[in-house]
């Protein structure tokens, strides 16, 4: 009986021990829920672009602003979004670090980070993801439609 409880005392810790005594792996799972909000926040963006433009869309006496507007709100989210990756370089280094003192199995951005690219590849990858109706959704067809008024009006 005694060495079974030997063999269950030095098992291997998982993460979530390993995290109550490693301060990396804390921040590591503060920044990626902090990583995970700026996908919420980007979305209340978008949200607030469609309400701002019904909104303004009735009120045809200045048409430019509906236009205006949704540049602001596109910008905005490129900005957040921006921002948001500021996060993931140091989710990167994170998991680095702990990927050397071997003390966790965290490597989610790295995976990613590691992926190798060109100008080519990453151009491509910024039109396919472009095309993504996440992304199109709502600011291109926001625009689309702001400039239909402008030009009726």
């Amino acid at each position: 009986m005694q060495t079974t409880d030997i063999q269950a005392n030095t098992a291997p810790t998982s993460i979530l021990q390993q995290s109550q005594s490693s301060p990396l792996i804390i921040e590591w799972a503060t920044l990626q829920n902090q990583y995970d909000a700026f996908e919420k926040l980007s979305l209340t963006i978008k949200l607030c672009a469609i309400f701002v433009s019904a909104a303004l869309m009735f009120d045809i006496k200045y048409p430019g602003l509906v236009l205006f507007f949704n540049v602001i709100f596109w910008v905005q989210d490129a900005i957040w979004k921006t921002f948001q990756s500021r996060f993931a370089e140091r989710l990167v280094d994170i998991e680095r670090e702990l990927i050397t003192k071997h003390t966790g199995n965290i490597a989610f951005n790295i995976a990613w980070e590691e992926r190798p690219r060109s100008i080519v590849r990453l151009l491509s990858e910024y039109l396919r993801h472009l095309a993504k109706p996440t992304i199109v959704f709502p600011h291109a067809i926001l625009l689309c439609l702001s400039c239909y008024i402008v030009l009726i009006a």
